[in-house]
């Protein structure tokens, strides 16, 4: 088994959607981000599933939110990837059921390394409500079985 983990990679859905493993196989983020035309743009809406507060979204949706996006502005160029680091700052809360703009950008890229960031805004020209700072990494190409290993022997 663990010699087919590394053949994982993420790949357009049935629709051409770049989706998490997660979420691939409903053809729809669960989070309730979509892609726009421009690879670094981004449309969100928090989902009141997420809420965490009153008509506020729970920090932790906002942290994967920004994974998820950190991570498809890199997919369209590296489909093999882990995120080694996510710093988010909340700044204003972010409102559930409310259109959300998240807007990425690739700060650099030195071999396996990959440093990313983004901002989430209200509306496309809205208030910044959270910023995040990311490190990706290109996996080795043993990485799942690597872990896999590791995880059955302890």
């Amino acid at each position: 088994m663990s010699e087919h983990l590394d053949d994982f990679t993420i790949e357009p859905s049935a629709s051409g959607r770049l989706l998490c493993g997660g979420c691939s196989g409903n053809d729809r983020c669960r989070l309730g981000v979509e892609a726009r035309e421009d690879p670094l743009r981004f449309d969100v809406i928090c989902p009141r599933h997420w809420q965490g507060g009153p008509e506020v979204a729970h920090g932790g949706w906002i942290a994967a939110v920004f994974d998820d996006v950190l991570t498809m502005a890199v997919l369209r160029t590296e489909r093999r990837l882990v995120t080694k680091s996510l710093a988010v700052s909340y700044q204003r809360p972010v409102p559930v059921e409310q259109c959300l703009a998240a807007t990425a950008s690739i700060d650099a890229h030195s071999g396996r390394n990959w440093t990313v960031s983004a901002v989430l805004a209200l509306g496309r020209d809205g208030p910044t409500l959270a910023t995040a700072r990311a490190e990706l990494r290109t996996r080795r190409a043993d990485h799942y079985a690597r872990h896999h290993a590791w995880l059955t022997s302890n």
